[in-house]
């Protein structure tokens, strides 16, 4: 049993491992597997990543919005023996989930409302008065009729397309205007708690597609989990509750900013030992509702980037629940117009100090909030990069680095024992570059600096027959060289010869990393350029696509606009 990686790091989402099994604890936001090649990480993913030399299978799975317990398999033996439980419904499994409070109701119930495999609520049931929601006021049910007895979900409606599906509820706590109920899902469908919940008349709060109230999260959470080992004999895990469950059932509204800040936080946290990582995208606009915002957490600082077109100031109530739920000491706003100019972040609450370090997956980077409108020096979302990079054994190899920005990827790199070469058109940079490497204990002197124009210089190299066992490539969406003559490059329309440029200075069996974060570029454009750069080459090699870390948020309408490919060349 363990919970702690490499380097003697704790790792807060384990909650068991062995040769067989690995019990992780989801959070929030975050789905069980990726939905696409091209789509978000899912849990699945990241730490599969986190686990090169094992092959995990999904043995079951948590919606997207409800945090908890997950099981992956290791081996055989394990993966035939948990789905087997599954199957046979001998896996006991336990949930917590925040209701609006009805004096109505009984303290058990059942629902055996049949469901389909892609269930939704079922529709109104004759009879009843719809519940009142206690911080609105207005009706959230649908009519839906008020649980009495112990077995109040209905039979009716069943037919061929329908999978029966049974669970047990039973109150927990109460207060005023919550209670907390646990679910014991004696069947695994989709949805099946918070369709029962809501067939019952008692709709999750946060659970806004089943007539759930407004919430700053989905208050469902998988609480416990247990079966047999398959050679250990019974195990019984268990992840204790989110504190922002116990804020609503103690008073707080559930859309409150402080809930919304602690839910947000809690998504976050889950993932990171804080010894090991202090910066991360902690608040993804209207997804950890706040609308029009975008929070990094760099330590006990908190830089807020503005996209609101009406230029108010951000409410006081967000303020406070910023600095109320982490203890900041500063608090700075960026505002990035959609359509205008960026600004540089302004101090609006806390301790001015534009200047420090933060901890990234056990590297330190430098912070310097004056230095540019549109960054603090660490690209965010680039931190599964940086984690890939220093994973890698990449001693007595030779990294470039080009667009180098602040130098982050060149210091994984020479972490995990590479030779860097780091090309930026700003000797600033450069400058920042050596001294991120220096704050990790990393003499300059061994590696190497270019100032110039990436393009020109990444030809120069070529013609001089160099290569490199690592070529990493992220370009801004548009530049303009100080050689007079020169045309302005646009990623949109010259990605593809940028590739092949870093093909060309590529080793044999050397792998090439590209990512834009143009918005507007979609994935079929992206790879369209991939693809054409390896035609041009003349080489071949396998494709692997990478995009937002967890920390950020995604959804229906809102895509991923980090764009990156992993070409990892064939000899």
């Amino acid at each position: 049993m363990s919970n702690t990686g490499c380097g003697g790091v704790t790792e807060p989402w384990v909650r068991f491992e062995d040769e067989h099994l690995l019990v992780v604890t989801k959070p929030a936001g975050v789905n069980t597997h990726r939905a696409d090649p091209v789509g978000q990480d899912g849990m699945h993913e990241w730490v599969q990543r986190q686990r090169p030399s094992a092959s995990l299978s999904i043995l079951h799975r948590l919606d997207k919005a409800t945090s908890g317990l997950l099981v992956f398999g290791k081996t055989a033996d394990a993966n035939q023996a948990l789905t087997a439980q599954f199957a046979d419904r001998t896996v006991d499994k336990r949930y917590e989930l925040l209701v609006e409070a009805d004096v109505r109701r009984a303290p058990t119930a059942r629902c055996d409302e049949p469901l389909s495999s892609g269930s939704r609520a079922p529709g109104p049931r004759s009879s009843g008065q719809p519940s009142r929601g206690p911080w609105a006021g207005g009706a959230r049910g649908s009519g839906r009729p008020s649980p009495g007895s112990p077995s109040s979900g209905s039979r009716a409606g069943r037919d061929a397309g329908l999978l029966e599906a049974v669970t047990d509820f039973e109150r927990s706590a109460a207060s005023e205007r919550v209670e907390r109920w646990d679910a014991h899902p004696r069947t695994g469908r989709t949805h099946q708690v918070r369709v029962h919940a809501a067939a019952l008349g008692m709709p999750i709060l946060g659970d806004t597609e089943h007539g759930g109230g407004p919430a700053a999260r989905l208050f469902l959470h998988a609480a416990s989990l247990a079966f047999d080992h398959p050679v250990a004999g019974a195990l019984n895990f268990g992840a204790p509750r989110p504190v922002s469950f116990d804020q609503v059932l103690g008073g707080a509204p559930p859309d409150d900013p402080g809930v919304a800040a602690l839910a947000a936080l809690e998504a976050r946290a889950a993932l990171f030992d804080p010894a090991d990582t202090d910066a991360y995208l902690w608040i993804d606009r209207e997804h950890d509702g706040f609308a029009g915002v975008r929070v990094e957490r760099l330590g006990d600082v908190a830089v807020v980037r503005s996209y609101d077109p009406t230029g108010e100031p951000l409410p006081p109530a967000w303020l406070d629940a910023w600095s109320e739920t982490i203890g900041l000491r500063a608090i700075y706003e960026q505002r990035r117009p959609r359509g205008g100019a960026a600004e540089p972040a302004r101090l609006v609450r806390g301790r001015a100090g534009e200047q420090f370090a933060v901890t990234e997956v056990g590297c330190r980077y430098l912070i310097d909030l004056a230095a540019s409108a549109t960054s603090t020096g660490l690209f965010l979302d680039q931190r599964e990069t940086r984690r890939r990079l220093l994973s890698t054994d990449l001693a007595g190899r030779t990294v470039l680095n080009a667009f180098a920005h602040t130098g982050s990827l060149s210091v994984a790199a020479a972490r995990a024992g590479a030779e860097t070469l780091t090309l930026d058109l700003s000797t600033r940079y450069l400058d920042w570059a050596r001294d991120n490497l220096r704050a990790n204990d990393l003499d300059p002197a061994d590696h190497d600096f270019i100032y110039g124009d990436a393009l020109e210089w990444m030809a120069r190299l070529a013609k001089k027959g160099r290569t490199f066992d690592v070529v990493l490539v992220d370009p801004p969406s548009s530049s303009t060289s100080k050689k007079k003559g020169t045309k302005r490059w646009v990623v949109e329309r010259d990605l593809a010869e940028l590739v092949e440029r870093s093909i060309e200075l590529c080793a044999s069996g050397g792998t090439v990393f590209v990512s834009t974060n143009l918005h507007r570029m979609r994935w079929p454009r992206f790879l369209e350029h991939v693809d054409v750069a390896l035609l041009a080459s003349g080489r071949t090699g396998r494709v692997e696509t990478q995009t937002l870390p967890l920390d950020h948020r995604t959804g229906p309408g809102d895509p991923p606009y980090l764009k990156a490919a992993w070409i990892h060349l064939d000899d």
